[in-house]
């Protein structure tokens, strides 16, 4: 397992989580100090040079502590440069982020300074390093030339990596504000929770080292939940370090807009996407790492993929999807996940079940058991081994019993143990967040849903606990699109085949209970992609009809036009359920909202881009827009 232990040992045994290097006399009272201030209120611990102890010998204890920094941030002000211990601390930065070893992040800040004159020591830059020579003068050995050098070179190098530009921002709260989160992301990057106690990283992780290599644009292809995700954040968090610019993009996330505008760090417009090709050119002497995860349409970056070969040599593209055709003739290579070998599969379990490598002795048969099961798919492993941890054999053996009476059924079986374990209340919110909530911010999710008189506190900390979603860095609820498409099959079956006897709607069954006009007291939530049916027929009763209707979702997806939506709508809407908690409908057409709207227990409206001039008459109490 050495591939897991590098990861692991590296990220645990650093004790800082930032290293800050800046010319006191520049920025130490003002944006320095209010950017430690803004890191430690986010429990980012960091480093800062006042922390040194009196009597402490200087260099090595800065040494160090760069060393035991996941991430460096360096302050480029006007006199940066005429600091040789900033200079010193940027070559011994930059060499730690050459290293894999090290893995150093770093973030470059220009401070009220251009990045060309960093790059190229032109202006104030250029008067630092003559005072240093004629420092210097006395001294011809090749030692004090080479320090110069290699002073120079660090500057250049450290000008082309990705950064914050104080320019680009209104002021220096929003700069903090955004070097802050690119910090907390690039922790996550480094390490994501999702890789603590990984196996079989010495099959996959070695295989795809190598391929990377030698190949620029690299494809990861196989069946849902086999793990292309977790390779995927293996292979960033080991390698993003060592790029100038790089970018981990969620596709069902990210538009091509937001991409490009991380990795410019500046904002790109989705009208300009279209020129694409001159943002990447203005990359090209860079090196540049993207991962375009869980792809299931290339459309959005067609652009992306043609012009990534263009880039230089040393740049990397990889692409993670269930559907190998969206590869063809877009990569140079795919690399198919397969499943995984017996022994990989038990310890895997093992670690989810017992919390070790190796199953607890009794529990021998019934771990192959579930690895048999499992069929090779980590994902399933995963799951199983947690709703079977801390309990009897007694309840294993009822498990496999319950198991044993569908053969032949799909993973989202194995899933759908853990839904199972849950009482009515964490049931629906499962459901709702299958269906609604999934990506969205966890307090929104817990003040929707009780208001529906779910109690989401506890009832999300049990769907965590039970590893049916988790909660990121951003505080946004995220569900595996396995366990999502099992809300599908939960509804189905529970609520027979005909759509509008189910309680929750989406996609085409939606689709077709609004466009026949089906609905029925049964429906309490229903969610639509607009951008996705461009002709859709609304009656006047259409909603009046859903009595029990508690939520209601119009979305368009991040980086879709609102002109893509068209509605053939009635001249008036009749009254909505007064049971609704949950509002959303982007571009809705109407001036007003239907007569007799009831928001009283409304808990929040999102009605972005909508011809809506006035939402009612009178006062409505216990309201959130």
């Amino acid at each position: 397992m050495a591939n897991r232990e590098l990861l692991s040992t590296s990220y645990s045994s650093k004790k800082h989580d930032v290293f800050l290097s800046f010319r006191g006399e520049d920025t130490r009272i003002g944006f320095t100090s209010h950017l430690y201030d803004a890191l430690n209120h986010k429990s980012i611990k960091t480093y800062i040079d006042y922390l040194l102890n009196r009597g402490e010998d200087v260099w090595p204890t800065l040494a160090e502590a760069i060393e035991d920094s996941h991430v460096s941030i360096v302050v480029f002000s006007e006199n940066y440069a005429s600091s040789k211990w900033c200079l010193e601390e940027l070559v011994k930065i930059l060499e730690c982020r050459r290293k894999v070893v090290h893995g150093q992040v770093v973030i470059p800040v220009f401070y009220k300074t251009d990045p060309s004159h960093i790059r190229n020591q032109s202006g104030s830059y250029e008067k630092a390093f003559a005072k240093h020579e004629r420092d210097l003068g006395n001294s011809e050995s090749d030692d004090s030339k080479q320090k110069v050098l290699n002073w120079k070179a660090a500057l250049t190098e450290a000008a082309n990596i990705s950064g914050w530009d104080s320019k680009t921002h209104k002021d220096e709260s929003d700069l903090i504000e955004n070097v802050v989160n690119d910090v907390l992301q690039k922790l996550q990057l480094r390490y994501p929770n999702e890789l603590e106690g990984i196996v079989g990283s010495e099959n996959f992780s070695g295989v795809v080292e190598t391929l990377m290599t030698s190949i620029q644009i690299l494809g990861i292809w196989g069946m849902g939940g086999m793990g292309k995700t977790t390779i995927a954040k293996v292979l960033f968090a080991k390698f993003f370090a060592q790029y100038d610019h790089v970018c981990f993009a969620n596709a069902k996330e990210y538009s091509l807009s937001k991409l490009l505008s991380e990795l410019l760090k500046e904002e790109i417009s989705p009208s300009n996407v279209v020129g694409s090709t001159f943002h990447m050119r203005r990359l090209r002497s860079k090196k540049v790492f993207i991962i375009l995860d869980n792809v299931d349409s290339l459309d959005q970056f067609e652009y992306l993929c043609r012009d990534f070969g263009d880039q230089s040599n040393d740049s990397r593209l990889i692409i993670t999807t269930r559907d190998r055709q969206l590869l063809s003739e877009r990569v140079h290579r795919i690399y198919e996940v397969k499943q995984w070998e017996d022994l990989e599969s038990l310890e895997l379990f093992s670690l989810e079940a017992f919390k070790q490598s190796l199953p607890q002795k009794g529990y021998e048969d019934l771990s192959q058991r579930a690895v048999a099961y499992a069929g090779g798919i980590p994902l399933a492993l995963k799951v199983l081994g947690s709703n079977l941890r801390s309990k009897g054999t007694d309840f294993w053996e009822s498990t496999f019993r319950k198991l044993d009476k569908f053969p032949k059924e799909e993973i989202q079986k194995v899933l759908k143990v853990s839904y199972d374990g849950l009482d009515p209340l964490e049931k629906k919110i499962f459901l709702d967040i299958a269906f609604f909530f999934k990506g969205e911010k966890k307090d929104h999710v817990i003040r929707i849903l009780n208001a529906c008189g779910l109690e989401a506190s506890s009832g999300i900390e049990v769907l965590e606990d039970k590893a049916l979603i988790t909660i990121s860095n951003g505080n946004r609820i995220q569900m595996h699109d396995l366990l999502k498409k099992m809300g599908s099959d939960i509804m189905r079956k529970e609520c027979g085949i005909n759509p509008a006897t189910h309680t929750r709607l989406s996609g085409s069954e939606a689709l077709e209970v609004i466009k026949e006009n089906k609905g029925t007291s049964s429906i309490e939530g229903i969610t639509l992609d607009l951008s996705q049916n461009n002709d859709l027929h609304l009656r006047s009763d259409t909603f009046t009809k859903m009595k029990a209707l508690r939520i209601l979702k119009f979305y368009i997806p991040l980086g879709q036009s609102c002109s893509n939506a068209y509605l053939n709508l009635p001249m008036l809407l009749e009254p909505f359920s007064s049971e609704l908690r949950y509002f959303e409908w982007i571009g809705y057409p109407f001036e007003t909202l239907p007569q007799a709207f009831c928001a009283k227990l409304l808990v929040e409206i999102r009605m972005p881009h909508s011809n809506v001039k006035r939402l009612w008459q009178g006062m409505q109490v216990k309201m959130y827009t």
